[in-house]
């Protein structure tokens, strides 16, 4: 295989930029996420797909739940913080203005909507597990576009 290729090409893919949060025990977490989509209308689902060596993937096959924070353009210093692994930077955080909601995962104040979600289906997905979810609540914030990986300029393709 072409490696360049491969790269260059899975890094054409669109994507948008999401902040999932969760909790357990009461600590809490946010990381970025970009490999996520809806994948079923009735039920609502979503998967996600989230590293096997994250802090948040125990956190929330232990519970279960997780929220995804739909962030605004324009947020990409935010994306940027929440991006840094919580093992090297366990206080990510502090200073990041937000409210707890279902399940005492945080809502980002600056997100444009959240989604509220149960987990349904794991699936081992090489260095990553795929979570699939079921939205159990959601909250409209503000309106605006979402971020997308394309105007913050992070590159993510393996």
């Amino acid at each position: 295989m072409d490696l360049a290729a491969k790269k260059h090409v899975l890094r054409l893919f669109t994507y948008g930029l999401y902040a999932v949060s969760c909790a357990d025990g009461g600590e809490v977490n946010a990381f970025t996420a970009n490999w996520l989509t809806q994948v079923s209308f009735e039920p609502p689902l979503v998967a996600v797909s989230v590293e096997n060596d994250s802090r948040s993937l125990p956190m929330i096959l232990r519970s279960r739940t997780f929220v995804v924070n739909v962030l605004p353009s324009g947020a990409r210093e935010l994306a940027g913080k929440l991006g840094k692994s919580a093992l090297r930077d366990p206080r990510k955080l502090e200073g990041v203005a937000c409210h707890l909601g279902p399940g005492g995962c945080p809502i980002l104040d600056e997100a444009l909507g959240w989604l509220a979600c149960e987990v349904r289906h794991t699936v081992p997905a090489g260095d990553s597990t795929v979570l699939v979810a079921e939205v159990v609540e959601a909250g409209v914030q503000r309106e605006g576009s979402p971020l997308t990986m394309a105007e913050t300029g992070f590159r993510h393709a393996g």
